[in-house]
């Protein structure tokens, strides 16, 4: 059914009135259907990335003989691809992306059970990877601002009813979880509302990168900037790459003009630095490149951004976990956190005290930006710094975790 005059999120939501119905029903149906603890999907809608893309991995090339690992996808191009590296995968609207599914003991996800899918959840266990170690509140905590969360997780009454209706899997509580630290094991029972003995401390799979190859690893990556990272880094050349969270109330985005891209283009052609932007999948059409630059590239929003830092000098963020990431790399990083006012009352109040978390220099406006990029560029000075947030931050930081995750998942099969 075509309504011509209505938008397409309002389509979306005329459409759910009348399947959700019969939706609920299969969902009831998946709790009685039979599982076997022996298969496990794992998936995200459009991409390949996060922690569930390298516990995929990792579980499909080292415990094949006793796990079937599933990817499901959106993503035609990653079913394909997964596939043609020997990797199980299936399109989500089709037999295979129906019966797995239904029949798996496991969902293993990072953000929503939706991305896999809800409908064929029941009787499941669910577990949580996330796909970010967090700066800003996520989830549960988010209780002000602006945020679409604030009024999906606080609406009561008949509001309450209609979000639950039409977003059911955004209140559904998963049964376990994993951490990177003890730390972030609170946060994360506290966000999720899972019980802290609920949560494993076993790292987050993605980091394993950092420490070694992994088979598959480069399908959803940007394969083509990171060539052009090492090619830079050969000639010489200090590649910086820029990886900004995404604003919950929009706003103002760095290098949306065309004069400041001009201008950085110049200030890193002077130190012989290229630039690559990485931007939010939730905000990939914030930067419009209208014209070529020689230091200046971006990267494609939809990729992998975890693959990038290997090949990166130094990491220029604002509010984004990514910087806990680049910890285990120990290399320079600087912040921009241009908008912080604003962001910290619309958007997300912060875990951690702002100058306390990000060991390296802030700038709070381009010019601050150039004069911080200039200093870390010339001089390491925040190596202490970044090896006592390393320390909060990581239990075990090795690569492991894809191995201890999916030995807890294992150990869940008796529960």
């Amino acid at each position: 059914m075509v309504v011509p005059f209505l938008n397409n999120k309002a389509r979306r939501y005329l459409f759910r009135v009348f399947t959700h119905p019969f939706l609920f029903l299969l969902y009831a149906f998946s709790h009685v259907f039979p599982r076997s603890k022996k298969v496990w999907v794992f998936g995200i809608p459009d991409r390949f990335a996060w922690n569930s893309k390298y516990v995929f991995l990792h579980v499909a090339k080292e415990h094949k003989e006793e796990v079937k690992a599933i990817w499901i996808s959106r993503n035609r191009r990653i079913v394909r691809e997964l596939r043609a590296q020997g990797f199980p995968a299936y399109f989500w609207f089709s037999l295979q992306g129906f019966w797995y599914p239904l029949r798996a003991k496991f969902f293993i996800y990072d953000a929503s059970i939706e991305t896999i899918s809800y409908w064929l959840s029941g009787g499941a266990k669910k577990v949580l990877l996330w796909h970010g170690i967090p700066l800003k509140k996520i989830e549960q905590d988010v209780q002000k601002g602006e945020s679409m969360r604030v009024r999906l997780f606080t609406s009561k009454g008949f509001l309450g009813l209609l979000f639950w209706f039409f977003l059911p899997w955004r209140f559904l509580k998963p049964d376990y979880a994993i951490a990177t630290s003890e730390e972030f094991r609170k946060i994360f029972s506290s966000a999720f509302r899972v019980p802290e003995e609920r949560i494993s401390v076993v790292g987050f799979p993605k980091n394993d990168i950092y420490f070694k190859d992994m088979s598959g690893a480069g399908v959803g990556a940007d394969l083509k900037a990171i060539e052009e990272m090492k090619e830079f880094r050969k000639q010489g050349k200090r590649v910086i790459l820029y990886a900004p969270t995404w604003r919950d109330t929009a706003g103002r985005v760095f290098l949306g003009e065309e004069s400041e891209q001009e201008k950085l283009n110049l200030f890193l052609q002077e130190r012989n630095a290229v630039w690559f932007s990485k931007m939010h999948v939730l905000a990939k059409a914030a930067i419009p490149q209208r014209k070529r630059y020689d230091a200046l590239r971006f990267v494609d929003s939809d990729s992998d951004a975890d693959l990038l830092l290997n090949h990166t000098d130094v990491l220029v963020t604002d509010y984004s976990g990514i910087f806990f990431e680049f910890l285990l790399l120990d290399r320079p990083m600087a912040f921009f956190p241009y908008d912080y006012e604003k962001y910290v009352s619309k958007d997300r109040e912060l875990y951690f005290d702002y100058n306390e978390a990000t060991p390296g220099p802030k700038a709070y406006a381009p010019e601050e930006l150039f004069a911080a990029l200039e200093e870390v560029l010339e001089k390491d000075n925040y190596q202490a710094e970044r090896r006592r947030v390393r320390d909060m931050t990581y239990a075990r930081p090795d690569g492991g975790a894809s191995e201890r995750t999916y030995q807890a998942i294992r150990s869940l099969d008796a529960s």
